[in-house]
């Protein structure tokens, strides 16, 4: 054969399906070789996670210096008892020192028991609990000394509540006009502030525990959004060396700030330091609540991924495709429970799942194309990834905004201009709107100028890549407010009055005023003897506003004394009093129901009053 002839046979093998794919089999080896810069980063991750661990057995308590032990508790170890205890009674086997270190959590949230005294035996260690503990599992942490100031060990117990306090300070009583007063207990608030039983509270925290929830949540919502790209739009990416580099620094970035997620949630259920939360064995106490096992499912099905990070491939093979997405997929939809709140937790948790999953898919598939897909021109496949994420995105956008319309409404419904939360939303709101314009524009640009190209040249994807980055860092801004809303209470948390009280109520009277515009709605049980109350403010002036008294005045002639309730709430929220503490109606008939504001009467309801077993019905005076 003329060697002149070589380059024309050449030609015509490569222009063949055979040629095509030797030419795309060597591009892939070499694309697949681990360059120096590859092992470099490789080198400070696997660095950083040495540090880290080598970190935490520094800061772990040494189990040398664990040489005195708890003999018994009061209350013992996974007791129940109906009411808060007064004190806490420890009992150690050996002599205790001066320095010793007692942390108390109830539900999640850290409550201040009094200094711990030593007793005269050197033994029992006696810790008063000046507030009352809530309904729920308290745990209790220790850190004892030995008689000479060296560290003798720690641990920790718990015991379960189980009731809510009978009685909260700030309570009030006043005579009725013409009558005699009977006192009653403020209701306990049913508030981010004050109401450490409620579900979220685990979740809700600032500092180290909000920036690494935010972190976490950023990195698995990109990693998932990625995965679901390549398995529906883009299979020839598990090609890419460059693909395999993200999705391994992403997991990596997302396992760490996960654990470290999981140590700060452990050391604020706990009341123990970082370093003594490090350990695994101490995340167990995050079992006890339902943020907590959704944060550790959320650990576990990260650690997951790397099933599928080891060999992307399994995207793309269909015995093992849907396998590759549900790992991801259910540490994501953990996300959704971070505000199953009240009555409607049901519809919150299944709502914040949709809208983590559709978030996920829209944010990660927005830096998959943004760091790997335009990262330069190439050939029809980075078209096709485009076109494939530009028909993904209209499902994820939908439903994203879809459902957050939803737990806006569930959440915070008329109180967007009045309270902490509602101005936030409000602010995220307006990002979602700038990232949907974003993705208007995309949209169009895909359809107008993508439809007919056949390969990615350099300015397309320069454009497309600046247009998308931008797109995604809204859509960085919109999760950073996120975190911030979880920092705060939301106007309605949809909590069921039968969390409070332990008899129906009755029909709820709305109090408004229409000169400044409050509203306060009061739902009590409506029967002689002690009721049930609740009393859900609505809204309020935006200053000035330090609580509310709401006046029982019995019927005229009664012979029995009326009561006014002071109600400590300093927001738009929710206060409930259990019928074990109520407001005592001693005598049937209609009484008048009014609510003062800094001691001004804001209106009033005239409400039927019966006896045990019949119904009576409701008039209405506003004033």
């Amino acid at each position: 054969m003329d060697p002149s002839c070589l380059p024309l046979f050449r030609r015509v093998y490569e222009a063949t399906p055979t040629g095509v794919r030797a030419a795309r089999a060597a591009r892939r080896a070499h694309d697949m070789r681990i360059t120096p810069r590859a092992r470099r980063r490789l080198r400070w991750i696997l660095a950083g996670l040495v540090a880290i661990l080598f970190g935490g057995a520094l800061w772990a308590p040494h189990a040398a210096a664990a040489n005195n032990t708890l003999s018994s508790s009061v209350p013992a170890d996974g007791s129940t008892v109906t009411s808060s205890p007064a004190s806490l009674a420890l009992t150690f086997a050996n002599p205790l020192g001066q320095q010793n270190v007692v942390a108390l959590a109830c539900n999640g949230t850290a409550a201040t028991p009094g200094a711990p005294q030593v007793g005269a035996d050197q033994l029992t260690l006696t810790v008063p609990l000046p507030t009352a503990l809530p309904k729920g599992t308290c745990i209790v942490t220790w850190k004892v000394s030995n008689p000479d100031g060296t560290p003798a060990g720690t641990g920790s117990f718990k015991f379960t509540v189980a009731t809510e306090p009978a009685t909260t300070a700030g309570a009030t009583a006043a005579a009725a006009p013409g009558t005699a007063a009977a006192a009653t207990a403020a209701p306990a608030a049913d508030t981010g502030t004050s109401s450490p039983a409620s579900p979220s509270r685990a979740a809700i925290g600032n500092g180290p525990l909000g920036v690494a929830r935010l972190f976490s949540t950023l990195f698995i919502a990109v990693l998932f959004g990625s995965f679901v790209l390549i398995s529906l739009a883009w299979p020839e990416g598990v090609e890419y060396i460059l693909t395999v580099r993200f999705l391994r620094i992403t997991y990596y970035l997302a396992l760490i700030s996960t654990v470290v997620f999981v140590i700060c949630l452990t050391s604020q259920v706990t009341g123990k330091s970082f370093g003594a939360s490090f350990w695994p064995t101490e995340w167990k106490h995050l079992t006890d609540q339902g943020v907590g096992v959704a944060a550790l499912f959320r650990l576990v099905f990260t650690a997951g991924c790397a099933w599928v990070v080891i060999r992307p491939e399994r995207l793309i093979d269909p015995t093992t495709q849907l396998p590759s997405l549900a790992v991801p997929g259910i540490a994501v939809a953990s996300m959704g429970f971070s505000r199953s709140l009240g009555d409607t937790a049901v519809l919150g948790a299944a709502d914040g799942i949709a809208h983590a999953l559709a978030m996920s898919v829209w944010l990660g598939g927005l830096v998959l194309l943004a760091r790997v897909v335009l990262a330069g021109p190439g050939e029809s496949d980075l078209v096709h990834a485009v076109r494939g994420f530009s028909r993904i995105s209209v499902w994820a956008i939908v439903i994203t905004v879809g459902t957050g319309a939803l737990e806006t409404w569930r959440l915070d419904r008329g109180s967007l201009f009045s309270t902490g939360h509602g101005y936030v939303l409000l602010l995220k709101t307006a990002a979602v709107a700038l990232m949907v314009g974003f993705w208007l524009t995309t949209q169009r640009f895909v359809h107008e100028r993508m439809q007919r190209a056949e390969t990615m040249s350099a300015p397309l994807s320069t454009r497309l890549r600046r247009a998308i980055g931008l797109e995604a860092g809204v859509g960085v801004v919109v999760l950073v407010l996120s975190a911030w809303l979880l920092a705060l209470t939301p106007a309605h948390t949809g909590a069921s009055s039968s969390t409070h009280t332990d008899r129906a109520l009755g029909a709820p009277q709305l109090i408004r005023n229409t000169d400044n515009g409050v509203e306060v709605r009061i739902s009590f049980t409506q029967t002689v003897g002690l009721n049930a109350v609740r009393v859900d403010v609505l809204k309020v002036p935006l200053q000035g506003f330090t609580g509310l008294d709401v006046e029982f005045t019995p019927p005229p002639d009664s012979g029995v004394g009326g009561v006014v309730l002071t109600v400590p709430l300093t927001c738009e929220c929710s206060a409930a009093l259990p019928l074990a503490s109520g407001v005592p109606l001693d005598a049937p008939g209609t009484w008048t129901i009014t609510v003062k504001i800094n001691g001004i009467d804001m209106g009033s309801k005239n409400v039927a009053v019966t006896a045990p077993g019949t119904t009576g019905s409701t008039s209405a005076t506003t004033g």
